[in-house]
């Protein structure tokens, strides 16, 4: 199947680049509301997250804390472009003109996507908050998202309870764990070809 797709053409996450396809987007999306009536993230929280990494870059001045700042922001708001450009790719199913719309740009040439190969778990740490843990996972090739599963026995029929359904690489944590219970994992990458 070839289509064509939404692509991020920005090489290096250069505050004002960032902040130039967020404007972009974020009039695009705007403007068509017909075409895209539930964003995500949402219209507003976008406007507000691309205005504070405008106020940042705008009240740079060579502090190491505004300094910071402005790359965390840019941080934020390009993670909120991936999700917009997901969104694009769902609503647009392969139309240039759609996708055009949004402000992202299109790949020059529809190429073929794979269903990705297994996912492999590199490690388990500890997690951001008590009680959880971060899955670290191997990039795959062709997999825009991520599903985690976890399960407390490994009798057959194994039963996978979905933790985490169409995310990424960064963000596969489980919260809310029991202490001393054994739990087992597993990741499956996806796109819009399959898991």
């Amino acid at each position: 199947m070839r289509t064509n797709i939404a692509v991020l053409h920005i090489k290096n996450k250069e505050p004002q680049a960032v902040a130039s396809l967020a404007d972009r987007v974020d009039t695009g999306m705007s403007t068509h509301k017909d075409v895209f009536p539930a964003p995500d993230p949402t219209a507003e929280v976008f406007s507000k997250e691309v205005g504070l990494l405008h106020t940042s870059i705008t009240e740079k001045d060579g502090s190491k804390i505004k300094n910071h700042a402005v790359v965390d922001q840019t941080e934020v708001v390009y993670g909120l472009l991936k999700r917009r450009l997901y969104y694009t790719n769902m609503v647009a199913n392969g139309d240039k003109a759609i996708i055009l719309l949004s402000g992202f740009d299109c790949n020059d040439e529809p190429i073929a996507h794979d269903v990705p190969e297994k996912a492999v778990i590199k490690r388990i740490e500890d997690g951001s908050k008590a009680n959880s843990a971060k899955i670290y996972v191997e990039t795959l090739d062709n997999a825009d998202r991520y599903k985690l599963e976890s399960a407390t026995s490994q009798t057959e029929p194994v039963v996978w309870k979905t933790v985490i359904d169409y995310g990424t690489t960064t963000t596969l944590e489980d919260n809310g764990l029991t202490r001393r219970q054994e739990i087992y994992y597993r990741v499956t990458g996806g796109n819009r070809r399959g898991w």
